[in-house]
């Protein structure tokens, strides 16, 4: 299987396209319309998915769940990851991260015990309550961007080992080698902008970070606007 990619070539290597996170939902929404129907649900990963994920599903009136996972850091360079781990413990490591900085074992092993922890956090403060996805044909995985592409492929591969149906993946922008980790795992990658530079941040023009408590505030707010449209954890 090699996955169909959808993007805008107007858009590919432009830089500080999207105004802000909304913006961005918004033009992944105008071309997410067309592959969705009413067996198709939204998995937004925290934290930066997450206000994308749900603009856009307020905007197609479409489920939404949260797909719990988190980032494996390396502890001295913040903005740059080794891996990812999610919450039914699916693991994929960078190993190519791993040999370049030099990523000692003990490192690996304490950077998983604080993917744990923070996944309990998220579990608590965003609730941990399982959506039954059975009844779902599209599965579509959401973030802010894709750097490295490892976040998103364990993410896939925890839907994939769970549940039998099309997987899009859906980002406003991504890092060209990110995508082609994702080709044969993915049905469907869905990014606008795709580029040779690896910075998510690079596409947007107002790109703050975002903390549990951000996201807290406002997937709390759109469960009170939208609320039939929320499942739980994907």
């Amino acid at each position: 299987m090699t996955a169909k990619i959808i993007e805008k070539t107007s858009l590919r290597e432009k830089l500080k396209i999207y105004k802000d996170r909304t913006h961005a939902a918004k033009v992944l929404a105008d071309m997410l319309e067309d592959l969705i129907d009413k067996y198709t649900c939204l998995a937004a990963i925290p934290n930066g998915g997450v206000p994308i994920g749900l603009t856009i599903a307020g905007m197609l009136n479409i489920d939404l769940g949260l797909m719990i996972i988190a980032r494996l850091l390396i502890p001295w360079e913040k903005m740059r990851g080794f891996g990812a781990l999610s919450s039914d413990g699916v693991i994929e490591i960078n190993w190519e991260n791993v040999r370049r900085f030099n990523i000692a074992q003990e490192i690996i092993d304490e950077q998983l015990r604080s993917a744990r922890n923070k996944i309990d956090e998220m579990l608590r403060r965003f609730g941990s309550r399982i959506a039954d996805i059975s009844r779902y044909k599209t599965i579509v995985l959401i973030d802010d961007g894709i750097a490295s592409g490892y976040t998103m492929l364990a993410s896939i591969k925890s839907v994939r080992r769970r549940w039998n149906g099309r997987i899009i993946s859906a980002t406003p922008t991504g890092f060209k080698r990110g995508i082609n980790l994702l080709k044969d795992i993915a049905d469907i990658i869905l990014c606008p902008n795709i580029k040779s530079t690896i910075h998510i941040r690079d596409a947007y023009i107002n790109f703050p970070e975002l903390d549990y408590s951000q996201t807290e505030k406002i997937l709390r707010e759109f469960k009170k606007a939208y609320p039939s449209l929320f499942i739980g954890c994907v």
